[in-house]
């Protein structure tokens, strides 16, 4: 008997071995082995088992050391899964299974308990007419069968809860759901809600901070399908079920849903759209801000809309929204009516909450006329001013290392005169320790919530608390606002948030701000502020209005005229060297494989920061379905020169 083998390895292909007697009938598909690999035995998977040998006449092959698994842990469904992954993000296939499948022998299956109990609690209080329509509409269409769903509408119209009573019927009927949400902060938010719903053995909870002793048992528990309801990341989707009969994304919009900083890279929302269908699950998308990829889906008539209108009871406030100058008489960041809304907070004890996508003392070079941003001449994006110890101070890019003066001219006012401004949000916090004293001022960023004794993990309790005054924090922290005690909330620069290589960057300052809007419609005398120095860059009349829809349509319009995503498919092609005349060299040949194909390709766009030892460049290649896989085959069949490395990312979000 002989098997073929794959290994964790950026080789992509498998391996032919023969399978020792006393193993014959323990060796599966999907089992894990181990085997010789060069001079050491390693840890490999089965793919495939046969009786007669595909190797070459003469050639003998090497044994199975031993079998890890008594059974496949994953379910019939990984082979696909991985096969589906390769071929929508591309990769080694055996890198996609070690990733499905944890190659380490301890993470084994236990045994399965013999009586489980299931008491779901539902809470009595009167839904809504969506939420009543939403939980029929499910019931109905996705009781046997695969039926995806976007639940759209703002904060406080019941998307959760509704959600949340979907899966207490799955786990009532003894089945596995899974609700994902963007990060790790919102899972630890939502799980003790959930556990106190369904109870806290029916609950698991799975994320890159969990013990291992903790991802070994929930791993196992959903391998041997335990009902269960398991609040994830986005990597929870990858998990072993075998009886998924829900699965559902909160704020379907998060960037965070998008893997591509490890392999195996894929998006949540289409690996999800492929597993539930496998399963014959009810799939749902809750969001109050839906991305373009998905309402495209949905006109397209892919995924059916079902529309949350009504605020649940108590959450029916229309928060005040003003628009505001970069800067005041007291502060260079903060303009005078933010302050004096801050000294009202201050002064009723209630929580505010600041937001500047921009961490630490970031320093920018701005005019102090109008208080534009110095640009790049070659890229657009906001330059910043560094110390040269040759040359003096000068103007550096951080996308692509292009270097000015500091002698500039305002592309709005004309004004000649520009001074450094570090706006990050330890500068912000800095200032604001100067104007209040006495405030008790917290920071909610990844960089604070590295440890649990962090400041971020104080801020988040905080939020839930008001037991701070001032939260500052990045984007990030808009998505932690679930059940906050937040009255008033800003965006400090609106400017830094649209100016950005990324083409969804006033997508995604439109989510930002919906999303804050969304919130404090929940609470009595809510207010939103945003400064800005260009008030005429942005459309701000559909969030005065509360239209999210009239803003998605514009968005809509200006990808489908610029060609992006949805309409078209995005290849990133990120090529390193140490050598600027080898990575050019490698990049024009890159370059020739897409005009090969007839493809529209984008750059070279230069990449590198000032402590990258290697050079960095990217290309971004259209293409359209047709041609995605060939396009695809073609770039993950591409050698490299000796010296040179490549990183392809299908579908990027990252442009940094």
């Amino acid at each position: 008997m002989f098997c073929k083998v794959v290994f964790d390895v950026p080789l992509d292909r498998d391996f032919d071995y023969a399978v020792p007697a006393e193993l014959e009938g323990k060796i599966l598909p999907g089992s894990r082995v181990t085997a010789p690999f060069g001079r050491v035995l390693t840890g490999g998977m089965v793919t495939q088992v046969t009786e007669i040998s595909s190797a070459p006449e003469g050639i003998t092959l090497k044994e199975i050391a031993s079998v890890v698994d008594k059974r496949p842990l994953f379910g019939s469904d990984l082979f696909p899964l991985a096969r589906f992954m390769k071929s929508r993000w591309g990769g080694p296939i055996g890198q996609i299974l070690f990733a499905l499948v944890p190659p380490q022998p301890y993470f084994k299956l236990d045994a399965p308990p013999t009586s489980v109990h299931i008491d779901v609690k539902t809470p009595k209080f009167k839904l809504t007419p969506s939420q009543e329509n939403a939980l029929r509409t499910v019931r109905a269409l996705a009781a046997y069968e695969f039926h995806p769903f976007l639940l759209n509408g703002p904060a406080y119209t019941g998307k959760t809860e509704t959600v949340l009573r979907l899966a207490g019927d799955v786990l009532a009927g003894y089945g596995q759901a899974l609700i994902t949400v963007p990060d790790v902060v919102g899972a630890r938010q939502f799980i003790a809600e959930a556990e106190e719903r369904f109870g806290a053995d029916n609950v698991f909870c799975w994320h890159s901070k969990m013990l291992l002793s903790k991802k070994k048992k929930y791993f196992s528990a959903v391998s041997n399908g335990l009902p269960s309801v398991v609040i994830s990341t986005r990597s929870g989707a990858l998990l072993p079920f075998k009886n998924l009969r829900l699965a559902a994304v909160l704020d379907e919009e998060d960037d965070n849903y998008k893997q591509e900083e490890n392999k195996p890279y894929y998006h949540l929302r289409d690996l999800l759209l492929f597993r539930a269908k496998a399963h014959g699950a009810a799939l749902l998308f809750a969001s109050g801000s839906p991305s373009a990829e998905m309402l495209q889906l949905v006109h397209n008539g892919q995924i059916k809309q079902l529309d949350f209108k009504e605020p649940v009871p108590g959450h029916a406030f229309t928060p005040q929204i003003k628009i505001t100058d970069k800067k005041g008489e007291k502060s260079k960041f903060l303009s005078d009516f933010l302050l004096s809304e801050l000294a009202e907070n201050l002064r009723k004890k209630e929580t505010s909450l600041l937001i500047l996508n921009r961490r630490g003392y970031a320093n920018a070079y701005y005019c102090l006329n109008c208080g534009a941003y110095a640009k790049c001449k070659k890229c657009g994006a906001i330059l910043a001013r560094e110390n040269n110890p040759e040359t003096g101070d000068i103007l550096v890019c951080k996308k692509c290392g292009h270097k000015e003066t500091l002698q500039q001219e305002c592309p709005q006012c004309h004004n000649l005169i520009f001074k450094s401004r570090g706006g990050g949000t330890q500068k912000i916090v800095t200032e604001l320790t100067k104007l209040f004293p006495k405030a008790k001022l917290l920071r909610l960023e990844s960089d604070t919530l590295k440890t649990k004794s962090g400041q971020g993990f104080e801020a988040l309790n905080a939020l839930k608390s008001g037991s701070a005054d001032i939260i500052v924090g990045t984007r990030m922290a808009s998505g932690a606002l679930r059940g906050a005690k937040v009255t008033l909330a800003a965006v400090l620069d609106a400017d830094l948030e649209l100016d950005s290589p990324d083409f969804r960057a006033s997508e995604k300052f439109g989510q930002t701000l919906f999303s804050l809007r969304g919130h404090l419609s929940g609470v009595k005398d809510g207010r939103l502020i945003i400064q800005a120095a260009d008030k005429e860059s942005y459309d701000y009349s559909p969030l005065l209005a509360g239209d999210y829809t009239a803003t998605a349509e514009t968005e809509t319009l200006l990808r489908e005229s610029f060609s992006y995503p949805p309409f078209v498919h995005l290849f990133k092609v990120v090529i390193k060297a140490k050598e600027t005349d080898l990575l050019n060299a490698e990049t024009a040949r890159l370059k020739r494989a897409g005009a090969k194909l007839s493809l529209d390709v984008l750059g070279p766009v230069w990449c590198a920061k000032k402590t990258d030892t290697l050079k960095k460049q990217y290309l971004l290649f259209k293409t359209d379905d047709a041609r995605r896989a060939d396009l695809l085959a073609e770039l993950d069949s591409f050698v490299p020169a000796k010296k040179v490395t490549i990183k392809l990312a299908a579908d990027p979000y990252d442009f940094y």
